[in-house]
């Protein structure tokens, strides 16, 4: 405690410390600030934004789900789960821009029962490769634990 007290009273003893504290608080502000604003220049409200998210993460689910449900019915496959990593700083367009844009796939992980047979890992590799728009490096496929 005696450190702190001695630390303050030289913070007191600095001329127009008032004036040096103002700028240090206006400063993590202004820095605070810039980093939340868009760097286009637009200005989101929280509505916008929070529609924004539940688009994006409606449609990174529904995508998931389709993806999860056409593998399974692929032969061989049976019971699949599906993960997909998505690039989240593509926006979607909030109420009344009248443009959105889905977040992109960047790369998915497929766990199924016929993941131990390379024709069954090849097939769910070019069906998930067309249906995100992935490259094929970028999609693995592990079979199940028994």
């Amino acid at each position: 405690m005696g450190k702190l007290t001695g630390i303050i009273s030289k913070l007191k003893n600095i001329p127009h410390i008032q004036i040096i504290a103002c700028g240090i608080v206006l400063a993590v502000v202004l820095t605070v600030y810039f980093s939340c604003v868009s760097c286009s220049g637009e200005n989101k409200s929280v509505t916008d934004s929070y529609v924004s998210d539940t688009v994006s993460s409606d449609y990174c689910s529904s995508m998931r789900s389709q993806v999860e449900k056409i593998v399974s019915e692929i032969s061989g496959v049976g019971n699949a789960s599906v993960v997909i990593n998505w690039d989240r700083s593509v926006t979607v367009g909030g109420i009344g821009s009248g443009s959105t844009e889905n977040p992109q796939a960047v790369s998915a992980l497929i766990v199924c029962d016929g993941g131990n047979s390379t024709k069954v890992k090849l097939d769910v590799i070019y069906a998930v490769s067309t249906l995100l728009n992935l490259s094929i490096e970028k999609i693995m496929v592990y079979p199940k634990s028994i």
